[in-house]
């Protein structure tokens, strides 16, 4: 009976849902800064290195921990999680660099994951003051000079170095073309927290160039802004055949070089030229495939085109005359020069130019980083290579092919990684040049001039409910269970003990 009782009385608290409370450190997440001036280093250590020794330190005194990266993006590095180790190696692993460094957005991502508990950021320059964000800052005293501008104009390059020294220093600045060695190199006084400019000159345009500084006996805290690149990589063109006015125009962009090869749709080349090849059967790699010349062509006029698309910038076709080809579309096995819009679009071409009978001219086709143009007119037949529309539309498809766009350090590449280093990479598809070029990353984030963004917080406890209705659930279970057990156990007992038979007494 008591038993029974005990398990009555246990279920009604258990339908109470009651729970037990304790005081305890509460979750944190932690926002780690991951810009370019992160790594600026003192005595062997850098800033980001603090801001690891300060993390390991909050951790220690927290519960659930979730860490977050703010760069050119915030990204999620752990959701909450107590596993010491992870945390440790996610720590590890967090690489700074980033040029640009998307601090609200972190803060803004941090504050909508936290669901009540304290956010921290850790960097050299926290930001001002934010409701529900405590900030520590991890900045010194460091002196750093660093190139924050390389310009590359008409026969000449222009390099801009600043500091944040409290006296004049002496660099050498050098000029190196990549793959070709030194170009010059020169001595540039830059004021105290300051900054100077030089200029070389340029025998050839179209190189790509590297600037890099040298700073003896000079304390420069940054490694990340002594280098910078601009300008182009080579690019090297196969044709199958010689068309003189298509040679004309790719040599007038600086940079190319010119090959004339019978093998050209099959050698490797950064752009192959070839004329009445089904350009399914090229290999790989971007390509201009041409239709032939020929004698059955009907001269018209370019009625539109895509004003829009990077390929026609600065492209004008007005009056424009071509020869095309009559279509042949329900012809099976017509060539591809005889196909009409609709089925080119089919097969993920993207029509550029358009007669007014709504013949395409220009198809454009994009797989990943290659590039592949159609020219439905073959160049000796029109006046299209009369027009500066001509040189402009091979100068845009090489610029596309061969990339001259700049980036700044923590953009993502086409192979996922991040890129936090200057040099030369692949983003979109496009060849690009990799710097930090960042002024303010130059002069390096001061300490904050008082100690308010310096010190760790100070956790307060935090009540943490303890939910006991299935203790109390296991308590029912096994109160009815030995109340059971004895019963169960008797009648195993009775009915073993045999009966006695009818009409037999005992003689006892």
């Amino acid at each position: 009976m008591l038993l029974q009782l005990l398990a009555v009385a246990a279920a009604s608290l258990a339908l109470a849902q009651p729970s037990l409370s304790r005081e305890g450190p509460p979750d944190v997440v932690l926002i780690i800064d991951a810009g370019a001036s992160m790594l600026a280093t003192q005595d062997g250590v850098s800033r980001l290195d603090r801001a690891r020794e300060v993390a390991v330190a909050l951790m220690a005194e927290a519960s659930a921990v979730a860490l977050l990266r703010s760069g050119a993006e915030a990204e999620l590095l752990l959701p909450f999680t107590r596993d010491r180790a992870e945390l440790l190696e996610a720590l590890a692993n967090l690489q700074g660099g980033d040029a640009a460094v998307q601090r609200e957005e972190a803060v803004a991502l941090a504050l909508a994951i936290a669901g009540g508990a304290p956010v921290v950021f850790i960097s050299d320059d926290p930001g001002p003051p934010r409701a529900g964000v405590q900030r520590i800052n991890v900045a010194d005293e460091g002196r750093n000079v660093g190139i924050v501008a390389l310009d590359l104009g008409i026969g000449q390059a222009f390099v801009a170095v600043a500091s944040n020294h409290p006296r004049p220093v002496s660099v050498e600045v050098i000029l190196e073309e990549v793959g070709a060695g030194l170009l010059a190199r020169s001595t540039l006084l830059v004021p105290a927290q300051g900054r100077a400019s030089i200029s070389f000159p340029l025998t050839r345009d179209g190189v790509l160039v590297r600037a890099s500084i040298e700073a003896a006996g000079v304390e420069n805290a940054l490694a990340l802004d002594d280098v910078a690149f601009a300008g182009r990589s080579p690019l090297r063109v196969v044709m199958d055949q010689d068309e003189p006015s298509l040679r004309r125009a790719l040599n007038a962009v600086p940079g190319v070089e010119v090959q004339v090869s019978g093998t050209a749709p099959f050698v490797a080349a950064d752009l192959r030229v070839v004329t009445a090849l089904d350009p399914d059967r090229l290999r790989s790699g971007s390509a201009i495939v041409l239709a032939p010349p020929s004698a059955s062509a009907e001269a018209t006029l370019v009625a539109d085109w895509a004003r829009s698309d990077p390929l026609m910038r600065f492209v004008d076709l007005r009056e424009t005359r071509v020869a095309l080809a009559p279509l042949s579309v329900a012809a099976p096995g017509a060539p591809w020069w005889q196909q009409g819009g609709e089925t080119l679009e089919a097969q993920g071409w993207r029509v550029l130019a358009r007669s007014a009978d709504l013949r395409p001219i220009f198809a454009v086709r994009e797989r990943g980083a290659e590039l592949q143009v159609l020219f439905f007119s073959h160049p000796s037949q029109g006046d299209l290579i009369y027009r500066t529309a001509f040189p402009t539309l091979i100068a845009n498809l090489v610029e596309m092919v061969q990339g001259s766009g700049r980036v700044a350090t923590g953009t993502t590449a086409d192979d996922g990684s991040r890129l936090l280093e200057p040099g030369l990479a692949r983003v979109a598809g496009r060849g690009v040049v990799v710097n930090l070029l960042d002024e303010r990353a130059t002069r390096l984030p001061a300490p904050a001039p008082d100690d308010s963004g310096a010190q760790a917080p100070v956790w307060v406890s935090v009540n943490r409910p303890t939910p006991v209705a299935q203790w109390l659930l296991l308590l029912v279970f096994l109160a009815l269970l030995i109340e059971w057990w004895p019963w169960a156990l008797s009648s195993a007992q009775r009915g073993a003990r045999p009966e006695p038979r009818p009409g037999l007494r005992s003689r006892g």
